[in-house]
């Protein structure tokens, strides 16, 4: 008779578990649109870049880019990436801020120690890149012209699957869509020209 009892709470245990799981699972599957992005969105390199790289908790208050009146500092980048470990966008998305600077050079002429040898920091704003104002365009767009990360594995594989056409895209209620669907994988800012090497970035204090 004890037995049974027992058996029959554990089974009361296990329906109960299994309950709350699928609960959460549906609560986070799909709870977020603006990551799924809704159908038929494409996403280049600037957007991901957001994504993957964007702002965190621990950061400070977006700033006016436009606002920025300090010291300039020129620097010619000879080749990626140049040691500017992540990038935020300044107040409405506009312009970029320097937020994370690669903290060591591994080897003399370290393409990932070059902001750091030449003293970039945090905060500063990027001016200009090969002498055009940067400082009031969109951050996707400024991210894309630069096209400079050093991604993790993972995310260069999602990067590289979007590229060869694998679908990534799903419907709004999470499901996959038909096989005659097109799933765009292009973008307005692959019309973006990537600058290129190498690159003179102004940079300027706040």
């Amino acid at each position: 008779m004890a037995r049974s009892r027992t058996s029959a709470l554990s089974v009361a245990v296990a329906l109960g578990c299994t309950a709350v799981a699928y609960n959460l699972s549906a609560a986070f599957v799909g709870s977020s649109p603006q990551l799924r992005g809704g159908p038929a969105v494409a996403r280049g390199v600037g957007t991901d870049y957001l994504l993957r790289n964007g702002p965190k908790d621990a950061d400070p208050p977006a700033v006016d880019t436009s606002k920025a009146a300090g010291a300039t500092v020129d620097i010619e980048f000879k080749k990626r990436p140049f040691g500017i470990a992540r990038y935020v966008p300044g107040v409405g998305g506009k312009g970029a801020v320097v937020r994370d600077v690669t903290q060591k050079t591994r080897y003399p002429g370290d393409p990932q120690g070059q902001a750091f040898v030449a003293g970039v920091q945090a905060d500063w704003v990027l001016k200009s890149v090969n002498g055009q104002d940067v400082s009031g365009m969109d951050f996707f767009v400024i991210m894309q012209m630069l096209d400079d990360e050093v991604m993790d594995p993972v995310a260069a594989m999602s990067l590289n699957l979007k590229a060869s056409g694998v679908k990534t895209d799903l419907r709004n209620d999470g499901a996959e869509r038909t096989q005659g669907e097109k799933f765009a994988i292009t973008s307005d800012l692959d019309k973006v020209a990537v600058v290129d090497m190498p690159a003179k970035l102004v940079y300027q204090q706040m």
